[in-house]
């Protein structure tokens, strides 16, 4: 099911026209899905595991949503607010609901990592066939940083799957030519470098973890602290990298939105009640900032949408996935590394595009990681090193191409 609702997203719904009145194949395909989820849940209730939902990134997942339904009550535009919040609840209920249940996870990241092989063989065709915008080509998205979202996400995928032999080394060599190739075609340059900023860093982050007591949550906490006594560190890093201490007028757009923030700190102007909404407030915006569909940083938009209280309750939930992380790098930790390098890409890329609870391929993707890396966390599913069988350690070989992600003595590769 979680499989179905990726493919969806990134290939299914974008081919879809969009009137912009609303999406008659999300009234149908969401519901529909998430009944069936519930259904096969319920019908299986015995095995449930309850722990899945006790763990502190279901937990504040949960509130987060909990507190973003009742942002609709004071939201600037609450038929909008609501409408958008059940969408994203039954993205959640079709993703996570099934990982509560000993699903068997051995063919979900081959599953997925096809999905956005079709995705990105579609967007190629369409780049060939189709002339680019001015800023960059869109493939068959309505942007272009979507097409290098979906790169980037294709990007790190691939970087798994060529950890493996046959069919799936091979497939994934053949997506990340089409991932470097359409991500330049598609001029995102933001997209590329975090992809690439995060694969080595996550291996080198689970390196010092396994020699120290530390979880990456605390590395990357410590960056950000770090970054608060540095004056404008985004600003400066754009500078650094890409020659562009604006990083192409968005500099301008967070200014506004600040103040758009600062009318509403605590509890924001509802879950998503503020770009595309009759009267939108970004109506009042001046020059180019009008129009913006979105604030150009995740972690803006979830301030101006939920306020601090949100904000909060949201890092809660990305800090307490960073820390769990370390138990699951204790038996797969290949696994664990490619967790980590998803995370941490949708970390970085939040801080210069708004990519956080809506419907595209890297929330998907975010959302998909998080649960099962919940579900390998659970004690029963790291078992006492000790009592594991050498015949276990032996049942599978894979080759690995990251000298500095050594194969666990624990247990097999995922």
């Amino acid at each position: 099911m979680p499989v179905f609702a990726i493919f969806y997203v990134i290939v299914v719904l974008p081919l879809l026209p969009d009137d912009g009145k609303g999406r008659l194949e999300n009234v149908l395909f969401w519901p529909v899905m998430a009944t069936l989820v519930s259904i096969l849940v319920f019908w299986n209730r015995t095995r449930i595991d309850y722990m899945f939902f006790r763990s502190l990134p279901m937990k504040s997942l949960i509130a987060y949503l909990v507190f973003a339904a009742a942002s609709v009550t004071w939201a600037y535009s609450p038929d909008f607010a609501f409408s958008r919040l059940v969408v994203q609840v039954l993205v959640v209920i079709i993703v996570a609901l099934p990982y509560s249940l000993p699903i068997s996870t051995k063919s979900t990241i081959p599953a997925v990592h096809l999905c956005f092989t079709v995705a990105l063989v579609i967007s190629g065709i369409y780049v060939l066939t189709t002339p680019p915008s001015p800023i960059g080509h869109s493939g068959y998205f309505t942007h272009k940083q979507e097409l290098g979202l979906l790169c980037a996400c294709g990007i790190l995928i691939s970087s798994h799957e060529l950890l493996h032999r046959g069919w799936r080394r091979l497939v994934a060599l053949i997506t990340l030519g089409l991932a470097f190739w359409l991500v330049f075609e598609s001029e995102s340059k933001s997209a590329l470098v975090f992809a690439l900023v995060a694969i080595p860093s996550s291996a080198l982050i689970l390196q010092v973890s396994k020699r120290t007591s530390l979880t990456p949550a605390f590395f990357v906490a410590a960056i950000v602290v770090a970054s608060m006594f540095i004056s404008n560190p985004i600003e400066r890093a754009g500078w650094w990298i890409f020659g562009d201490a604006t990083l192409t007028g968005r500099t301008g757009i967070w200014g506004f939105i600040g103040e758009q923030i600062s009318r509403y700190p605590w509890f924001g102007w509802g879950f998503h009640s503020y770009y595309f909404v009759p009267n939108s407030p970004q109506n009042q915006a001046p020059g180019y900032i009008r129009q913006m569909p979105s604030s150009h940083s995740g972690f803006l938009e979830l301030k101006l949408e939920t306020g601090r209280i949100g904000y909060w309750i949201f890092l809660v939930f990305i800090y307490s996935s960073l820390h769990l992380l370390e138990r699951v790098r204790r038996k797969f930790p290949v696994r664990a590394w490619w967790y980590l390098s998803i995370e941490l890409f949708a970390v970085l890329i939040n801080l210069t595009d708004s990519n956080w609870i809506v419907e595209n391929s890297l929330w998907m993707l975010y959302l998909f990681v998080v649960v099962e890396a919940v579900h390998f966390s659970l004690p029963s599913k790291i078992p006492d090193p000790g009592r594991v069988p050498l015949q276990a350690l032996k049942k599978r070989q894979f080759v690995s191409l990251l000298p500095s992600v050594p194969r666990s003595p624990l247990g097999p590769v995922h």
